[in-house]
């Protein structure tokens, strides 16, 4: 009996192990600047194991104008054959909530909540903007932003640069690209420009 027992745990741990070592995991570091200035770090990683993939993406910046605040963000989504499974998207501001969204799937339903008010979507959802980190973007196809909701175009505008026009707000967000890697984005605003450059 413990012989079986013990046998069972074994092969249950050779699984795991065998697993984690088949997952292709990853990581990039980007600087977070505004105007310029450097003021903060975000890190991202996508991990795939088998139909799953992960995206993860946090972030904080310390912003000093007036007084010194404090955002953090957080991001983590779930694809399953390359569609949409699930989000959670989390700020906060000196350490207090900020925003969020959740976004779930149930019966080919999506169900966006954010800030306690709800939507739906009802067609997949195959290409977030936080792809755009790890491979250059699909030209015929919009990309979702998981916080505002909403299915964006990305026009090219030479082999390594493209351009994310935001259709919530119209805002408007540079990619460029080297060996398939997002080296910079830039989103400019009516008040500043915001810069995330890979860290080397």
């Amino acid at each position: 009996m413990y012989k079986s027992v013990f046998m069972k745990l074994f092969y249950i741990l050779v699984l795991f192990l065998f697993v984690r070592a088949n997952a292709q995991t990853q990581e990039q570091v980007y600087d977070i600047s505004v105007n310029g200035i450097t003021v903060g770090e975000l890190s991202v990683s996508k991990v795939i194991e088998g139909s799953k993939t992960v995206y993860k993406l946090n972030s904080k910046s310390v912003i000093s104008l007036f007084t010194k605040t404090t955002i953090t963000t957080s991001l983590i989504c779930e694809f399953k054959d390359n569609v949409l499974e699930w989000s959670t998207y989390v700020s906060k501001k000196n350490g207090k909530p900020y925003d969020n969204s959740t976004i779930t799937k149930s019966d080919g339903l999506y169900t966006v909540t954010r800030k306690e008010k709800t939507t739906t979507i009802s067609k997949p959802i195959k290409y977030l903007t936080c792809m755009l980190y790890f491979e250059k973007p699909i030209t015929n196809e919009s990309y979702f932003d998981v916080l505002e909701g909403v299915f964006s175009p990305v026009k090219i505008v030479d082999q390594n640069n493209y351009l994310y026009v935001d259709s919530s707000n119209n805002e408007k967000t540079t990619y460029n690209y080297l060996n398939r890697t997002l080296q910079q984005g830039s989103t400019k605003h009516a008040l500043y420009d915001f810069t995330f450059t890979l860290r080397r």
